[in-house]
């Protein structure tokens, strides 16, 4: 899937392109709005598959998949303003993150369809929480004023990488969710089920 499926519309997964995410945080007296765009992640197809589980009966279907990744990155460019107390900052710019040693599951959960006569899945959700060696980020700041600032936060991000991914987490697997179950539809609504998974002879 590194380069797509053309022929079922399924996007190139390496790198995959998202034109834009918009994201808001709050907590306590920061607050920040950001919106990300051209974002482009890179590192999926050297993913290891180590173990597959699918559980399926007439009412459900579950497919698990174990996987780690050794790295992944990922660029784009942002528009944010980021607010502590009375303190505001407007920035502009490009960010790049890198991720090594992933080790995650795929949970894609989904119910049996009947369409036309034939059995396919219609994919409802897609979690995901991997677990990461290392994390870095940087992000630039086009804005003379408070580069100093943005320079700092990115000390701060990168010495407290583990807190932030933890509060960061819930905004990203929402991402991957809506990722997750529209690439998956286009494989699981298009192949019969009895294709993809063939009864045992």
């Amino acid at each position: 899937m590194a380069g797509g499926i053309k022929d079922l519309g399924v996007p190139a997964v390496d790198p995959y392109h998202q034109k834009e995410l918009r994201v808001e945080y709050k907590n306590n007296q920061i607050a920040v709005k950001m919106t990300m765009r051209d974002i482009y992640v890179y590192g999926l197809k050297t993913a290891t598959v180590h173990d597959v589980r699918l559980h399926a009966d007439e009412d459900r279907f579950l497919l698990e998949v174990d996987l780690t990744t050794p790295k992944v990155y990922v660029n784009g460019t942002y528009r944010g303003e980021g607010g502590w107390n009375s303190l505001t900052i407007n920035t502009t710019g490009t960010f790049n993150t890198t991720m090594t040693d992933l080790t995650y599951t795929w949970k894609i959960n989904g119910k049996p369809e009947k369409i036309d006569g034939e059995t396919y899945v219609r994919i409802e959700s897609f979690y995901m929480r991997p677990d990461l060696a290392d994390l870095k980020s940087y992000i630039t700041n086009d804005n003379p004023d408070t580069r100093e600032l943005t320079n700092l936060g990115n000390d701060f991000a990168n010495a407290n990488w583990k807190a932030l991914y933890r509060e960061l987490l819930p905004y990203a697997q929402d991402n991957w969710n809506k990722i997750g179950i529209r690439v998956a539809n286009k494989i699981f609504l298009k192949v019969p089920y009895d294709q993809l998974f063939p009864a045992k002879s």
